[in-house]
């Protein structure tokens, strides 16, 4: 009789553990599809799910000019790399960590220049501030901070400078049809120490993104960057778009490519550029392995 009270409570045992992994199983297979900050500038305001961590990395190259004053050329090729972790449904902290090598060359005022290492490594929170519903958007606040000294490189600062810089930002997303939607970003920067106001910069974006079917999505984005310089004011508008194409829930492949607005505008810092990259995005539910 002991031995069959041991059996039962065994197969027992047992089968709340197969109905759990079936639950955990079922749970992930309907999860929604990875939801990324890349490749577009205007963040997600979806927060990375409870307890999973999620990948975002890819490359850009980019080429600008400046003609205020001298002219100068900017190549630029960066690999970019965010690391989002879900701390619940309304938290997830996060790092921004890119490398990249820049030669930069100014006409009749000095030589080329070549600047290579991984850029100062910001890190930050987003959090749920209201869910979407019928008429209000889905709305998360990003905070980020960044410090020079937590790089390497030509971009490393000095042991003994308190630089240390600020990002805010408001992302708005909103379900217009099944597969139509719109997104937009409105935020501020600046220092928190250092020679930097608390406010010195800006940025504005507006994205517009469509399933097309199969597992692929197109979007198209304009977004403007703007700061302080003196008294001055100086705006300088971008237009982009790109595809991505889901492998499954948690993979998602990326392509995209932009150029500067401001000769087609009355932005008054004379530049112009392009910039194109593409990248890849996953998830898995790191908790699980944690356990």
């Amino acid at each position: 009789m002991k031995m069959n009270n041991w059996l039962v409570g065994a197969l027992a045992l047992s089968s709340l553990t197969m109905l759990a992994q079936e639950q955990e199983t079922v749970d992930i297979l309907n999860r929604a599809p990875i939801a990324t900050d890349r490749p577009d500038i205007t963040e997600s305001a979806q927060i990375t799910p409870a307890g999973w961590f999620q990948y975002e990395g890819g490359y850009q190259f980019s080429r600008s000019a400046e003609t205020y004053g001298a002219e100068t050329n900017e190549d630029k090729n960066q690999v970019e790399q965010v690391l989002r972790f879900g701390i619940n449904n309304k938290l997830e902290v996060r790092a921004v960590i890119n490398a990249n090598t820049l030669k930069t060359s100014s006409i009749g005022v000095v030589g080329p220049m070549r600047m290579t290492g991984v850029d100062p490594i910001t890190l930050g929170i987003k959090y749920n501030l209201l869910e979407e519903t019928t008429f209000l958007p889905h709305a998360t606040w990003l905070s980020h901070i960044t410090s020079p000294r937590l790089a390497a490189g030509d971009y490393r600062a000095p042991s003994q400078s308190n630089l240390v810089f600020h990002e805010q930002r408001l992302m708005l997303e909103k379900s217009l049809t099944d597969r139509f939607g719109i997104a937009s970003n409105i935020g501020v920067s600046g220092g928190l120490a250092g020679s930097n106001g608390f406010i010195s910069d800006g940025m504005f974006s507006l994205a517009a993104g469509y399933d097309l079917g199969n597992h692929y999505g197109i979007y198209v984005e304009y977004f403007s960057e703007w700061f302080w310089a003196g008294n001055q004011f100086y705006n300088t508008p971008y237009f982009d778009g790109g595809f991505t194409k889901l492998l499954s829930n948690d993979l998602q492949l990326d392509v995209y490519a932009g150029f500067n607005l401001s000769t087609y505008t009355s932005a008054n810092l004379p530049t112009t550029g392009i910039f194109i990259g593409t990248g890849i995005s996953y998830r898995l539910p790191l908790a699980g392995y944690l356990k």
